[in-house]
């Protein structure tokens, strides 16, 4: 039997430490989930806190994701969105098997630079791949001018639309494409803090004013 969980609570935040599979079925309420991300353990070996981040075969990582995914599903609500992270080997099978209960809006390469020595065999692997899922295509939260960012034009100056009876500077703003330029956390950066698979601030705060409302239930 696992250890009962201990929950940490701060104004309107809760860190849940436990077996996820039991957390997510006994604490969290079915459809009570505006929008969930999902950065788990990627089956190659991390070290976390001594313990190995490796199951005993590909099949049986996959049919322990396979039911935190059904639970994720089941904990969004009717218009809820779920982002969900993986190493690039498992994605595929991750992305066919959510395609039965979700729609796949995106698949988002999270691409960053690279120090150290790289393969010298193979092409190294300089992204992380993400999945933006989500339960009705026709009624889920996309905030895009949240989230805007400036368009790669090439130009070194603001482009001028003569055309208008004043001339005015194009608006050279977007919304993100699919592949987010996102550096790593390293250390000595300020956020940094010593964990072996941290996620960069950024990455989920583009994610967080992109798929949710002030108040909304974020897991």
């Amino acid at each position: 039997m696992n250890a009962i969980p201990k929950i940490f609570e701060r104004e309107n935040h809760k860190i849940i430490l436990g077996d996820a599979l039991d957390s997510l079925q006994s604490l969290i309420l079915d459809s009570s989930i505006d929008l969930i991300f999902a950065d788990p353990p990627y089956n190659i070996g991390k070290d976390f806190n001594g313990r190995k981040d490796k199951w005993d075969s590909d099949e049986a990582y996959l049919e322990w994701c396979y039911q935190w995914l059904n639970l994720c599903v089941q904990k969004l609500k009717p218009h809820g969105s779920f982002y969900v992270m993986t190493s690039t080997q498992a994605m595929p099978f991750f992305d066919i098997y959510l395609r039965k209960t979700m729609t796949v809006l995106s698949r988002i390469v999270w691409h960053y630079d690279s120090s150290g020595v790289q393969a010298k065999r193979y092409y190294g692997s300089m992204y992380e791949p993400i999945l933006f899922c989500v339960k009705d295509k026709g009624n889920y939260t996309f905030n895009s001018e949240a989230v805007l960012v400036e368009a790669k034009t090439g130009a070194k100056r603001k482009l001028i639309d003569y055309r208008k009876p004043i001339p005015t500077v194009y608006n050279s703003q977007k919304v993100p494409g699919n592949v987010w330029e996102i550096p790593r956390v390293r250390y000595r950066m300020g956020e940094y803090e010593n964990h072996p698979t941290q996620k960069p601030v950024a990455l989920l705060e583009r994610i967080i004013l992109a798929s949710s409302n002030p108040g909304d239930m974020v897991l």
